[in-house]
């Protein structure tokens, strides 16, 4: 349940006393779950892991308790004030949570999930500081499993453009391609230093846009940039979006790397099922040896989810395919029981393989094209409060 704190506030003026109304607002999310995760990993003649020279292919199963399924792990505070004529200002805090460890998500931020301040009213929204990019906002659209570990879409777990020029180096694109459970080549969720404009809604439609600066300027390099934008339509069971986003990353003299994302949606709750498709098509740019780019990621999704009661079973299918990358696929399944309107069990699984087109790319010396194939069981339970 959220823990609101109503504050009315007298402010002195010359010409007399105004009165405005505050709100703030605790509210959080935990979910933990436990399970199962198997990678095919190359082995050299000494049994050890390695990212070269493999002369083997083994399975690494891990049991571990994860935070974050259904949802990532958080706490947060929102504020509101009522500024009169339609106006008011609105700000969000929120930091994800490890609860397995107790610590600090999103490499160890406090508000790493969110930290941004604005104003409201009758033209939209206007947000300055630490924000979810519009491309991430609608990036489950297709998903009639949302953003879960068991989607091997799983769009919302991608590398984040700062690692881009790792695929420079085999194990960098190794660990940056493949990582648990995840078909698609992925995005970057959040952004610093940016600047969030969302439209209200109107008969149906809304759109969102997003600059972020990247403060990385030197002498000899420009400063990176990032761009986001999404339109979305939704009436009644259909739902209908698309979004692009290009986020810069780490550069030199003569390479500027940036990884561009743009989607296309489409889902349907038929109320008996509801299905969803999506269309991404994901790009690095100058991230190899002279600058040059890698070939398009032609990716695409389709699931569907049955309620039963008070449990609601899905399925879902991914792939990607380019001609420097390979082919990449997976499927999964999940199922979810709503215990109350706040808590939430759950379980499910999804088997994920490689782009088959890596070990070349990174001249890598790997057997088999079964390295990185992904089996992830999992069971677990979310708390709304």
């Amino acid at each position: 349940m959220k823990l609101s704190v109503l504050a009315i506030s007298s402010l002195a003026a010359l010409s007399g006393s105004a009165f405005a109304q505050s709100t703030v607002t605790i509210y959080g999310l935990l979910d933990a779950n436990m399970g199962s995760y198997k990678t095919n990993v190359g082995v050299n003649a000494a049994g050890a892991g390695v990212s070269t020279g493999a002369v083997a292919v083994t399975g690494l199963t891990q049991l571990k308790i994860d935070s974050g399924g259904l949802n990532g792990s958080r706490w947060g505070i929102r504020v509101s004030e009522d500024l009169g004529g339609g106006l008011s200002v609105t700000g969000n805090l929120e930091g994800g949570i490890n609860l397995d460890t107790g610590s600090s998500a999103q490499g160890g931020l406090l508000f790493g999930r969110r930290a941004a301040v604005g104003l409201r009213g009758s033209f939209g929204t206007v947000l300055i500081g630490r924000n979810t990019s519009p491309y991430d906002d609608v990036s489950s659209d297709h998903s009639a499993m949302a953003p879960s570990p068991f989607d091997p879409a799983n769009t919302n777990n991608g590398p984040s453009a700062a690692t881009a020029g790792a695929l420079n180096t085999a194990s960098g694109a190794a660990t940056m391609l493949n990582r648990d459970g995840r078909a698609w080549l992925g995005y970057n969720t959040r952004f610093n230093n940016s600047v969030k404009y969302t439209t209200p809604v109107m008969s149906g439609f809304s759109a969102s846009a997003m600059y972020a600066l990247g403060e990385d300027k030197t002498t000899a390099v420009g400063a990176s940039r990032s761009l986001s934008a999404h339109v979305k339509y939704a009436n009644g069971p259909l739902l209908v979006s698309g979004a692009y986003q290009s986020e810069g990353g780490p550069r030199t003299v003569t390479a500027q790397p940036t990884l561009e994302n743009a989607l296309l949606s489409f889902s349907y709750d038929f109320k008996v099922v509801k299905l969803g498709v999506g269309f991404n098509r994901a790009t690095l740019r100058e991230v190899l040896a002279g600058g040059a780019s890698l070939a398009a990621q032609k990716e695409f999704s389709v699931s569907a989810s049955m309620p039963v009661g008070a449990a609601t079973l899905s399925a879902a299918y991914a792939q990607g395919n380019g001609n420097d990358l390979g082919k990449s696929s997976g499927f999964g399944v999940q199922a979810i029981y709503a215990m109350s309107k706040r808590t939430t069990l759950y379980a499910g699984a999804v088997n994920t393989k490689p782009f088959d087109k890596l070990a070349a790319r990174t001249k890598t010396a790997f057997p088999t094209s079964n390295v990185g194939n992904t089996l992830i069981y999992a069971a677990g339970i979310r708390h709304t409060f």
